[in-house]
C-alpha cells in the first residue's frame, strides 16, 4: 500500500486515489500521530531524533535544488529551514551528550498533527 501511495504522489496528482470512507457524525478532517513517545537511552534518543532531523535536512536540500533547476526561483524558505534544522540537530546532539555524561535518559514526546485544509 505504501509503495502505491508513493507512486501515485510522484505521478499524476490530478488522478484521485479511490477511497473507502464512511461518513461519521461530527468528523473532523484532522489526525494526530504519536511519532515518538517514551523514555530512551541517550544512544536510542540520538538515533531517533538525529535520523528524523537528517531526513528533514535532506528533504529540504533536495527541494531547494529542484526549485533552482525547475522554476528559476529563490529557494530562500528551504535554506532558512535547513539552517534551523541544522541548529536543532546541534542542540539535540549537545543534549544527548549531556544526558550520556550524566547517566540520564531522555523522555521524548512527539506528536504530528495533520489537518486537511
Amino acid at each position: 500500500m505504501e509503495s502505491k501511495l508513493f507512486q501515485w504522489l510522484k505521478g499524476n496528482k490530478r488522478k484521485l486515489v479511490p477511497q473507502k470512507t464512511i461518513p461519521q457524525k461530527g468528523a473532523v478532517d484532522a489526525f494526530n500521530v504519536r511519532l515518538v513517545e517514551g523514555l530512551f537511552e541517550p544512544a536510542e534518543s540520538a538515533e531517533v531524533l538525529l535520523s528524523l532531523l537528517n531526513y528533514k535536512i535532506k528533504f529540504h536540500t533536495v527541494q531547494s535544488l529542484n526549485l533552482k533547476e525547475t522554476q528559476n526561483s529563490d529557494p530562500e524558505q528551504s535554506q532558512k529551514r535547513i539552517e534551523a534544522l541544522k541548529k536543532a540537530k546541534k542542540e539535540v546532539t549537545e543534549l544527548v551528550v549531556k544526558a550520556r555524561n550524566k547517566g540520564q535518559k531522555l523522555e521524548i514526546h512527539s506528536t504530528v498533527e495533520i489537518v486537511l485544509r
